[in-house]
């Protein structure tokens, strides 16, 4: 006869249960990592569950090892866009050029920067990708081709995807079948395409010629394919280093011009010049580079010096945190000479400055570990932190391994973002099976008042859950009608009002109260929010920190990151609420009274405590009759009764600074918050 399933679990129960009362015997298993008994006991008996685990701890250590997915906003070069310019015309396409055959590795396709986290981009829908010796593609191998009745292959994350190809070729082409119907037919865009051969980049300066572009001067042009600047940034690892920063020289005029010259120890032809801007401060995402430079190439006899390139910042006064690629095209030199002729501007102060420079010559950085001279007038000094292969901040990783990275990065982190709600459904299954199954057997002896206890608490916690959804519908159903009904009445009675030519105070009288039953809607959805139990980590608090900054920001150019390795933890619910209501009334400080234009929030842990930082560069909180920061009362106040830490720092010339430390102990449980 074969056993129910609830016997079988009872006797996986006795068994865990006498493990625990003698665990020297031979049936003893070694520690778990999990604190919980409860869970440790569930661990034992579910291969799923166990399974399901081990496959996320591999991927989170995985996904720490490699580089990061930052996006940068670009305001120029964004990429090309490409579209179908009426049905029945040919498939829009791009082909490069790269000037010579090469045995090709892989091939990138680099998405456009989003406008925000879910937007999904531009990225071709259906395409082919194929390779040719021959202009026209007479003879051709397809890499890649969209199969029908497939879904589209998509890259909304923003990360590169590669295309891994085995042949010799010297014209790449990405035919698009099918793109977006966003006020033109089959509208695709991407940032880059980058080619590479044994691993080396060959596609950087190649010509693009183009059916179907949809070109905007300086900001989409086909050439923006093919010059290395992509919203992905710098090509680094993850890991920050105590290397050099670089190089920085503060200049007394406009005029003043700074250079840098590299002796190489050979003779050689001279694929590209790569040069990487100089970072500052990673909460504004800001770097100084000069706003005009020179590159001067010098042969063997130290005579024969050459203008290679003149380049100067197409906006003037913006930084970019992209590196500059500079194609040589194989012109042979001995030393090459970079002269920045016009600063980068920092308000009063006039910068050249630079982070690394790299000379490649067939795959390699000919100019590492050489020292450069720099010149300043009739001053020279020898600089070694321009060829480290460090930049201000972290290592410089070859651009095709910093690509796969990135793809392999978004691989892991969809994986991750399927596994993780079914890991957590497994163990909660797992850990109330184990909790049942315990309370029976040891409450045969003498655990069966704990059973009870914890039977009520769970009925307990089962009714007030019931009691805030109720909460929380009759809220939204109820008050939310209500709100959006006067709204949409103010509203059609003010258009009403001007149409009939009726009193302007009354149509003001009205639009106040639309205004107020709009904020009041959104205030209503905040308070919903905090009453649902389902999102009460700190990865949820993040997320509903994104929405809210993103609708009370939108005309700030602001960055949210959280840094934060514990974001599964939970919150109590008053702690949730104090922590969100002080990040709410930060933002209204920024927006009433600090007249910034930049706004940069992080979230970080500090041993065992949350830290929480707003900054902006405005002009600073008003001050009382004490010269005391004003609207900083109710954030005391939240800081007070979550027993945390408050800094601010407010002026005029530095902006304001708000940084909130408190201890994770008590976010998750805490008596003052009771």
């Amino acid at each position: 006869m074969t056993a129910s399933p609830h016997a079988r679990h009872l006797c996986h129960f006795v068994v865990s249960a006498l493990a625990c009362l003698w665990p020297n015997q031979a049936f003893a298993m070694k520690p778990a990592q999990i604190a919980n008994p409860i869970g440790r006991i569930a661990r034992i008996f579910d291969s799923q569950l166990v399974k399901t685990e081990d496959r996320v701890s591999w991927l989170d250590t995985r996904v720490s090892t490699l580089s990061e997915h930052r996006e940068h906003a670009m305001k120029v070069g964004l990429g090309y866009r490409g579209c179908r310019p009426k049905v029945g015309a040919p498939d829009p396409s791009v082909t490069l050029d790269l000037g010579s055959e090469h045995s090709i590795d892989t091939i990138f396709l680099v998405p456009v920067q989003r406008e925000f986290l879910e937007d999904p981009g531009i990225f071709p829908k259906r395409f082919t990708l194929e390779l040719s010796s021959r202009e026209d593609f007479a003879q051709r191998t397809i890499i890649f081709t969209t199969a029908p009745n497939t879904p589209s292959l998509r890259s909304g994350d923003g990360n590169p995807v590669p295309f891994p190809a085995r042949g010799t070729a010297r014209y790449v082409k990405l035919t698009v079948h099918e793109g977006y119907n966003k006020g033109m037919l089959d509208l695709f865009g991407l940032s880059e395409i980058v080619v590479t051969s044994n691993h080396d980049p060959v596609s950087f300066g190649a010509s693009v010629t183009c059916v179907g572009d949809l070109n905007a001067p300086g900001i989409w042009y086909p050439e923006a394919l093919t010059d290395g600047r992509t919203p992905l940034g710098i090509w680094q690892n993850g890991e920050k280093t105590t290397h050099g920063l670089g190089d920085s020289v503060a200049v007394s005029s406009s005029d003043e011009t700074v250079s840098w010259t590299i002796a190489l120890n050979q003779t050689a032809p001279l694929d590209r010049l790569v040069i990487f801007p100089y970072q500052l401060d990673r909460s504004f995402e800001s770097s100084v580079f000069p706003e005009s430079l020179t590159v001067h190439l010098q042969g063997a006899d130290g005579k024969d010096e050459q203008l290679a390139c003149e380049w100067t910042n197409p906006l003037p006064g913006a930084s970019s945190m992209t590196p500059l690629v500079i194609p040589l095209g194989g012109k042979s030199a001995k030393s090459i000479r970079l002269t920045g002729t016009h600063p980068y501007l920092m308000g009063d102060m006039k910068i050249h400055a630079l982070s690394e420079i790299e000379v490649w010559s067939h795959g390699k950085n000919l100019a590492r570990g050489l020292p450069a001279t720099r010149t300043r007038g009739t001053d020279k000094s020898p600089v070694t932190s321009l060829t480290d292969g460090f930049t201000s901040e972290k290592e410089i990783m070859p651009v095709s391994a910093w690509l796969e990275q990135l793809a392999e990065r978004g691989k892991i982190e969809r994986e991750l973002t399927l596994l993780r709600p079914v890991n957590r459904e497994l163990a909660s299954e797992s850990e109330l099976n184990a909790t049942w199954g315990s309370a029976v057997v040891l409450g045969l002896t003498f655990l069966i008042p704990v059973f009870i206890v914890e039977r009520r608490r769970l009925m307990s916690r089962e009714q007030l859950d019931n009691l805030r959804k109720r909460i929380a519908s009759d809220l939204h159903d109820d008050i939310g009608s209500n709100l959006g009904s006067i709204s949409l009445i103010a509203r059609t009675a003010r258009k009403d009002l001007v149409r009939l030519h009726g009193p302007e105070e009354v149509a003001d009288d009205l639009g106040e109260v639309e205004s107020i039953a709009r904020e009041s809607s959104l205030a209503m959805r905040d308070i919903v929010w905090l009453l649902e139990r389902r999102q009460d980590s700190i990865g949820d608090l993040v997320q509903r920190m994104r929405d809210t900054a993103g609708r009370l920001l939108r005309e700030i150019h602001y960055t949210l990151e959280c840094e934060s390795n514990k974001t599964a933890a939970k919150l109590s619910l008053d702690a949730k609420r104090h922590l969100f209501l002080f990040y709410k009334e930060a933002i209204h400080n920024v927006l009433k009274h600090s007249q910034a234009d930049r706004v940069s929030i992080r979230l970080w842990d500090v041993d065992d405590q949350l830290a929480l930082e707003i900054l902006d560069n405005g002009i600073g909180l008003p001050l009382n009759e004490k010269s005391i920061p004003a609207p900083i009362q109710k954030l005391e106040d939240r800081a007070r009764v979550l027993d945390g830490l408050l800094h601010i720092a407010s002026s005029k010339e530095k902006g304001t600074t708000i940084r909130l430390l408190v201890k994770r102990s008590h976010l998750t449980s805490h008596p003052s918050l009771a």
